[in-house]
């Protein structure tokens, strides 16, 4: 499968997830987009674009944080959370915001005309992320602020379960659990070199901690069914369910605390630069 075929299987998945995404009642997308927008630290009146925006997870925080002298440009490739995005943004009342389908390119979008650029959980579904992430920086000015999450390692539980179900992974999946833990996503020091090799300066990248509450195996595939993780689920044949359940029960368990809910440990990595 080639680059372009791979970035419309991707849009499709999207497309399917749209309605549902992020709705299961767990914190989760829009505290990492929120902790990201601080990071990237936009300022009053900026120009800003976030790059697989979403539902808008972190434009809606890029919005509050360039206020209304500001501007956000939010670009994703899936019509379906593009439409969810829109329609969000007219119920808020919010006229600052251009929301469009397609790729963050110097294509389509002229080169260094931003000064702050976000994207949040994106790359890894990327083909090509080295080329991509070089792309994405050239449409900031010089100086412009650049940041990225991406996920580290989740606690051993947690990485228990989610090895059940990557027994029935389907074949070059991109995904954060196959694409999104190798190469230039493997480590602080392998996302750092990532932005050093695309010429962005004060780099900085380090993890922190997000907990998610739940109280039983049940729940967490009720919400994982929310996210990327639901192209896993559904590879699980039907026949199969009850042991798959059984086993992530099995496994989850070890995070029991003593309040009898599970508590699950995802280290979030941010990753921070500017243009030259």
């Amino acid at each position: 499968m080639d680059a372009a075929a791979r970035r419309g299987h991707v849009a499709a998945l999207f497309d399917q997830l749209a309605a549902g995404y992020d709705q299961g009642g767990v914190p989760w997308f829009i505290p990492i987009g929120a902790r990201l927008v601080e990071l990237t630290r936009p300022r009053p009146g900026d120009r800003a674009i976030d790059i697989g925006s979403g539902r808008g997870a972190a434009s809606f925080a890029l919005l509050e944080a360039v206020g209304p002298r500001g501007h956000v440009s939010a670009v994703d490739l899936s019509p379906a959370m593009v439409e969810r995005l829109r329609a969000e943004a007219a119920d808020r009342g919010i006229t600052h915001l251009e929301v469009q389908v397609g790729e963050a390119s110097p294509d389509r979008l002229a080169a260094a005309s931003f000064d702050v650029g976000t994207a949040s959980l994106v790359l890894f579904f990327d083909p090509e992320p080295e080329r991509t992430f070089a792309r994405w920086l050239s449409l900031l000015r010089p100086g412009g602020r650049i940041g990225l999450s991406t996920f580290g390692p989740t606690d051993a539980a947690w990485t228990a379960a989610e090895a059940v179900l990557l027994r029935y992974a389907p074949p070059a999946l991109l995904d954060a659990r196959t694409s999104g833990r190798v190469g230039p996503f493997a480590s602080t020091t392998s996302m750092s070199a990532l932005f050093h090799r695309a010429g962005a300066l004060e780099v900085d990248s380090h993890d922190e901690p997000l907990e998610v509450v739940l109280p039983d195996a049940l729940a967490w595939r009720s919400w994982t069914m929310t996210l990327g993780l639901r192209q896993l689920w559904e590879a699980v044949p039907p026949g199969d369910l009850p042991d798959v359940l059984n086993d992530v029960e099995t496994a989850l368990e070890a995070d029991r605390g003593d309040d009898g809910l599970l508590h699950l440990t995802q280290q979030v990595r941010y990753t921070t630069g500017s243009a030259p």
